[in-house]
């Protein structure tokens, strides 16, 4: 209810007023979006994910760091993308996972804190090595900048040779209008100065040349550094670039790499060895679960097969005999149709015997006829 004074200073130089009660402030509010993100950030890295959140299990409390918003290669190592090394530098953003010491502490007690450390080493790698990419593909588009920069292929020349240079084109453009200048009648003169004039040119060209080449060489190259991809002249730059911190973050990401690369590529052949291990032996227990099942089978089909097979050779031995009978009685038949034609056969051989008689008997008859005669 009292009279309002005002009161310098306050939020981002804002001023408040003074009231019978708590500050109003006047102006931009200070607890801007962003403002409250950067603090809610701050908050999660030091007590960690869902701060907020009461944890009845105390085993989930002590286990926040496998939560998937905590950056697994903070809490083995470091994270190339975090603001002090390489996020927010060239193309690269800040890492926006929680980077908290007390979630480093959580996987250090935890008790499978060497099988999770195995596999965390494996994502940090990933991440190590793409960062690593980058850094190539910027050193290979630097290296083709200086290759192709028009400002190092043409130094600048030293005063004294330009004005030499600016000299003699002069000379040569003053011979030049003298000659066209003359009559046709003094035409042996107008030759030797265009032909004067040409050589000065020429000899105008070789000289820049030369000096530029003389220039070019004298100056320091421009180079790339292999580690980080930053270009410097001369040692003063290279001594300067190694103070950066973007040549500091990538030393350190190289030499992470060297360290973790071969211990991961034998920690995931490791894995494949055991996968393969277990797999051979589950594929063992169900060959031997199915040899046992099919065992048991087969002995109720080995006594089905048993009763069946009796029968089968009781109809077998019945349908012997039946053949045999049949054969039996094919053959007695074979023998009578043999017998039958062996006596066709004698009577067309006793009827032969007739004829031929019976033929005789009438040539007798024919002779006894002929003697009458």
């Amino acid at each position: 209810g009292g009279e309002a004074a005002p009161v310098p200073g306050g939020w981002g130089g804002h001023q408040s007023v003074a009231l019978a009660g708590p500050p109003i402030f006047v102006g931009r509010c200070p607890c801007s979006p962003a403002a409250m993100n950067r603090a809610r950030a701050m908050l999660d890295a030091l007590m960690g994910p869902g701060r907020d959140v009461v944890e009845k299990d105390e085993e989930q409390a002590k286990n926040k760091f496998k939560d998937k918003t905590v950056c697994k290669g903070f809490l083995i190592g470091f994270c190339p993308l975090d603001s002090s090394l390489l996020g927010g530098k060239r193309t690269f953003a800040v890492c926006e996972k929680i980077h908290s010491e007390i979630m480093r502490d959580q996987l250090k007690n935890n008790p499978d804190c060497e099988e999770l450390t195995k596999r965390y080493e494996s994502l940090s790698l990933q991440d190590l090595e793409y960062v690593c990419r980058e850094c190539e593909a910027h050193i290979s588009q630097e290296k083709n900048r200086i290759r192709t920069d028009v400002r190092r292929k043409k130094p600048p020349l030293p005063c004294n040779v330009n004005d030499r240079l600016s000299a003699m084109k002069r000379e040569a453009s003053t011979m030049i209008q003298k000659a066209e200048a003359m009559d046709d009648d003094q035409i042996r003169l107008k030759e030797e100065l265009t032909t004067k004039a040409n050589e000065m040119l020429k000899d105008r060209e070789d000289m820049l040349e030369a000096e530029t080449k003389k220039a070019a060489d004298a100056q320091d190259p421009e180079v790339t550094c292999d580690t980080c991809g930053t270009a410097y002249i001369g040692d003063d730059g290279n001594a300067v670039h190694l103070k950066f911190r973007i040549h500091e973050a990538y030393t350190q990401v190289r030499e992470r790499i060297k360290e973790l690369k071969p211990r991961v590529e034998e920690n995931e052949k490791a894995m494949k060895d055991k996968k393969e291990e277990e797999y051979k032996k589950k594929r063992k227990a169900d060959w031997d679960k199915a040899q046992e099942k099919d065992g048991k089978n087969g002995d109720k089909k080995r006594s089905r097969d048993r009763s069946k097979s009796k029968g089968k050779d009781k109809d077998k031995d019945k349908d012997e005999k039946e053949d045999k009978d049949k054969d039996k009685e094919k053959d007695e038949d074979k023998d009578k149709d043999k017998e039958k034609k062996e006596d066709d056969k004698d009577d067309v051989k006793e009827g032969d015997k007739d004829k031929e008689k019976d033929k005789d008997k009438e040539k007798d008859k024919e002779k006894d006829k002929e003697k009458d005669k």
